[in-house]
């Protein structure tokens, strides 16, 4: 018995049959075969090389982010206090208390990158990185 299908026998949908973009199909039990052209591959392959290097830089970026985001870091050989800020004190006095041989304008410097600080306003009960010398 012949299985007909819009009128033709299934033998005739099984041939290989090109399209006017060049790729061809293989129609076999309903799934279609599909055979890229040279430009297809071509532009697979930009594809895939531009998802690698997007990933890449996305990964890059997140690790970056991650080491520039931990408060202890502060170079090679500085260590970092958690410091409870008191009524009363300033970023000036933390620096002058924590790091008296260094000049106190880097450290306040310091401190507000470490604590990732806008402005020099201090409320007391806030917990801030202070580099220590």
């Amino acid at each position: 018995m012949v299985t007909m299908v819009s009128g033709k026998p299934m033998a005739a949908m099984e041939r290989r049959r090109a399209t006017a973009d060049g790729v061809r199909f293989r129609t076999r039990a309903g799934v279609p075969a599909v055979r890229l052209t040279r430009r297809g591959r071509a532009v697979a392959a930009g594809v895939s090389a531009l998802a690698v290097g997007a990933l890449s830089i996305t990964l890059a970026t997140a690790a970056q982010a991650a080491h520039a985001g931990q408060p202890g870091q502060s170079g090679p050989g500085r260590y970092a206090a958690k410091v409870e800020v008191r009524p009363g004190q300033s970023l000036w006095s933390l620096a002058q208390a924590y790091d008296p041989d260094a000049d106190p304008r880097l450290v306040v410097q310091q401190i507000q990158q470490m604590n990732s600080m806008a402005g020099d306003q201090l409320q007391p009960g806030e917990v801030l990185w202070v580099p220590r010398g």
